[in-house]
């Protein structure tokens, strides 16, 4: 679905395999992906990324995809995650890079920032939070209580999960429940959304609600005012995983960033208006020196 993709897979220091995408030669620009989400997910922006002009990167996550568990069950947390992206920096001699994340992956940018500053020189950041994910789902601090025993019954009925997945995943009867109760607009990219819903069907359960649970513990709280990078920060109004008070916050933490909110946008707002993310990644672009669209450098 996206032409002109390597996959390439990179050795963790504890010895977990990595796999990784990339496409074309140039400044380096990272795609951190939500949970359970593959490259496909970004179709639109690589639209706006040649290969002639950037080098672009995506991984799946410890446990997914193309990408082994760890030997140690334990090491699966976002501190983890961005760890595994140096190493895939240095395998490809990225020394400097943009990051897009969207999701989960807007937690691995802020936990890079902490690790590796200097090497960030611009953030674009969809519908995510700093940390504590769970605090900010539907604005509740029950529903944050609740989710973590429903991960444990996902984890003890796993196998269900699992069997119940690879019928429903990408199919209409579940892309309109979440068109009803306003988990996705009705402007959503079906071909895309299918396509990265689909991938859901191999996902193992028990890693999977254990990824999810480790976005909890994470918190990148103190980092957000030492972001000294141009960043835009995209929400949806309807986004009801990370609601816009969330990028609010981020907002008013980091200075000099730029927000915009997706009118009528739900968390999938890379799928649903595609054009106004590319849009927004295309400015972000340009505030960069070095890795400005071609016949935009100043």
């Amino acid at each position: 679905m996206v032409p002109g993709i390597s996959q390439r897979h990179v050795l963790a220091s504890d010895g977990t395999r990595i796999g990784y995408q990339v496409r074309g030669e140039g400044p380096c620009v990272v795609l951190g992906n939500g949970l359970g989400g593959t490259h496909v997910a970004f179709r639109h922006l690589y639209a706006i990324l040649p290969a002639d002009r950037y080098k672009t990167i995506c991984w799946d996550y410890r446990g997914l995809y193309s990408s082994s568990s760890p030997p140690d069950p334990r090491a699966n947390t976002v501190a983890h995650q961005a760890a595994d992206l140096l190493a895939i920096l240095e395998a490809e001699r990225c020394t400097d890079l943009v990051y897009a994340g969207w999701s989960m992956g807007v937690q691995v940018a802020f936990e890079l920032v902490r690790r590796a500053p200097d090497r960030v020189k611009g953030l674009f950041l969809i519908n995510g939070t700093y940390g504590r994910a769970f605090s900010t789902i539907l604005g509740s601090r029950l529903v944050g209580q609740i989710i973590p025993m429903l991960l444990r019954l996902v984890r003890a009925q796993a196998s269900l999960v699992g069997r119940a997945t690879k019928v429903m995943a990408g199919s209409d009867a579940l892309i309109g429940a979440m068109k009803r109760v306003g988990l996705v607009s009705d402007t959503v990219d079906m071909e895309v959304f299918r396509a990265t819903a689909a991938g859901f069907q191999q996902i193992d359960w028990v890693i999977y609600s254990d990824l999810l649970a480790r976005l909890d513990e994470h918190d990148a709280a103190d980092v957000l005012a030492s972001v000294g990078v141009p960043t835009t920060i995209v929400t949806g109004d309807r986004d009801l995983m990370t609601p816009p008070s969330t990028a609010e916050h981020m907002h008013r933490s980091i200075a000099g960033s730029r927000l915009v909110v997706v009118r009528g946008g739900t968390h999938y707002t890379p799928v649903e208006y595609p054009a106004i993310l590319a849009d927004e990644l295309g400015r972000t672009l340009d505030r960069v020196p070095g890795w400005e669209r071609a016949g935009r450098a100043v």
